[in-house]
């Protein structure tokens, strides 16, 4: 199963409504290429879910993929509502980034390896690595990406279109 985690020098924040939940627009702005790219790459929406642990972030998700009508099928979700269900392709946005590394819930290791392994194909972990790493499970779990997966690193506002994440059409093995 192919594996990506993405660092972005964004910074969380509390959301002003008073729910005590976190959000992060740098990584909804990833999440929401890293759809569009899966988009133009062939994966159908409805075989895409979005996570994160923080309604906040949730609900910033939503907003962004609404802007595009191609995308409205595409779940988004909280980690904890999304249990027991499958997708072909989830990315995770953890939302957490901050200068003290403080990563709150997103050390609890059963919530986060339930959301890792709701995807059947395709695992994509947005976040901010100086700070998921931390938290011993979350750098054992980056370190785990970094060996069988793939890093991406994605400053605030490199994004430029579909060009930003370097993703291009999958390749299918030969048969024969």
């Amino acid at each position: 199963m192919p594996y990506g985690a993405l660092y972005i020098g964004c910074k969380e924040h509390l959301d002003p409504a008073g729910t005590g939940s976190f959000y992060n627009e740098g990584e909804a702005d990833i999440v929401t290429q890293q759809v569009l790219n899966l988009v133009h790459c062939g994966v159908s929406p409805t075989a895409i879910a979005v996570q994160s642990p923080y309604i906040a972030q949730v609900q910033l998700l939503r907003e962004k993929l609404e802007e595009y009508p191609e995308l409205s099928a595409v779940e988004v979700s909280t980690i904890d509502s999304f249990q027991g269900r499958e997708a072909d392709a989830v990315i995770i946005s953890m939302v957490r980034s901050n200068p003290l590394g403080a990563v709150g819930f997103l050390g609890d290791s059963r919530r986060i390896s339930v959301a890792i392994t709701r995807a059947r194909k395709h695992v994509a972990v947005v976040c901010d690595t100086s700070t998921i790493c931390q938290s011993t499970f979350l750098a054992r779990l980056l370190r785990h990406i970094r060996r069988y997966g793939q890093v991406k690193h994605v400053a605030p506002g490199s994004l430029d279109g579909v060009s930003g994440l370097g993703f291009s059409q999958p390749t299918l093995p030969s048969i024969g």
